[in-house]
């Protein structure tokens, strides 16, 4: 029998970075939200990528797997309150409001938020934080 490998979190930034202004409580239930669905998704053993730099006037930070990736016709609606999407991807539980939170809590502090797939597969989530 071979034993479960846990996903690898691997985290990028840039060595200085500008300030934003976030509630931290609720930008920690951003983060929360968006790296247990990348845990959830991720195959055993793969790696989690946060990522965290600079675009223009804004701190952009993104979560990205290499699971399944988002079919075309659930990414309009992900970020959409009790949408719970395909259930061929395997997911049970949840209560389809995560997404729709983080989506609250990143407008609530001037941002944006998307999703896509990747390339070379899997989801990425995409937040903007304006700077200070």
């Amino acid at each position: 029998a071979s034993v479960e490998q846990s996903p690898v979190l691997r985290v990028e930034a840039a060595d200085e970075m500008p300030k934003v202004s976030v509630d931290r409580k609720r930008f920690r239930q951003v983060l929360a939200n968006l790296l247990s669905n990348a845990l959830i998704y991720a195959p055993n053993g793969e790696e989690i990528l946060v990522d965290l730099r600079r675009v223009g006037d804004a701190i952009e930070l993104s979560v990205s797997d290499s699971g399944p990736g988002i079919l075309a016709k659930d990414l309009p609606h992900l970020f959409e309150r009790f949408y719970r999407g395909d259930p061929a991807r395997g997911r049970t539980g949840g209560s389809g409001l995560g997404l729709a939170i983080v989506r609250q809590w990143v407008e609530a502090h001037g941002g944006t938020i998307r999703a896509e797939n990747r390339p070379e597969g899997g989801a990425r989530f995409i937040l903007q934080i304006p700077i200070s």
